[in-house]
């Protein structure tokens, strides 16, 4: 056996997951998608929320540490938040820019008042 080399453990491997359309946590993944998706200045091309990758830092972060980041209570709390919007904000929100959503939602009240 001299000589030999063992094979080497690969870096990674596939977790596959099966979530239901109706659950929360699908919820919560498509909202992160919308919520954090990120326009490249150069190109204008639009690129989701990477949930998948911030799932597993945290999945990683709890089991490391036994406690959760200090970014994950926002998140959720954007979250439970953005759940609270009608169907017609959420999707200005995800379609208008920061200060043209703001202004949507002043005029609004304004309406209201």
């Amino acid at each position: 056996m001299i000589g030999q080399s063992i094979p080497a453990m690969p870096a990674s491997f596939l977790f596959p997951l099966k979530v239901q359309n109706q659950s929360k946590l699908s919820h919560f993944i498509n909202w992160y998608e919308t919520f954090y998706t990120s326009t490249n200045p150069d190109t204008g091309r639009k690129r989701k929320g990477n949930a998948k990758k911030f799932l597993l830092e945290e999945l990683e972060a709890l089991v490391s540490t036994g406690k959760v980041s200090s970014s994950l209570p926002k998140v959720i709390e954007d979250f439970k938040n953005a759940s609270l919007l009608s169907p017609e904000l959420q999707n200005a929100k995800q379609n208008l820019s920061d200060s043209d959503f703001a202004k949507l939602v002043e005029l609004m009240e304004k309406a209201g008042a």
